[in-house]
């Protein structure tokens, strides 16, 4: 029987788990649940493939205090730009602090040894 463990610490669970991979979800410091992080540990051979899923925000007009008509035709022009050249540059914060810094490192850690066993499994199948 799987015993499932769902919360690792306060501000960290694990929210899904197969055979190859495990997926963690850490809460972000300023408490809005958007800007929480998924972490996915992906065994494929032998690689191991850490991966960073987050709801990023673009907003092409940044700190910039203009009128409707220049806010919209800097949007137009951000989005044409993904349009012909395939790409935007973006960046987005996660916060970490005391309270949540711990269980983003327990996560990974846990993460890291869940992999670790099921490549000790694997390998003991191919034995026996």
């Amino acid at each position: 029987m799987v015993e499932y463990k769902f919360m690792i610490t306060r501000n960290a669970m694990k929210t899904n788990e197969f055979e190859d991979s495990v997926y963690y979800r850490v809460a972000c410091s300023c408490g809005a649940d958007d800007h929480d992080i998924t972490i996915e540990f992906e065994k494929d051979g032998s690689m191991i493939f850490l991966n960073f899923y987050k709801n990023i925000a673009w907003c092409s007009h940044w700190g910039s205090h203009l009128k409707y008509r220049q806010k919209l035709w800097k949007r137009i022009t951000a989005a044409l730009k993904m349009l012909f050249t395939g790409y935007i540059e973006l960046e987005e914060s996660f916060i970490l602090t005391e309270d949540n810094i711990e269980p983003f490192i327990k996560a990974l850690i846990e993460g890291e040894e869940y992999i670790k066993k099921q490549r000790e499994k694997l390998e003991s199948k191919k034995v026996g």
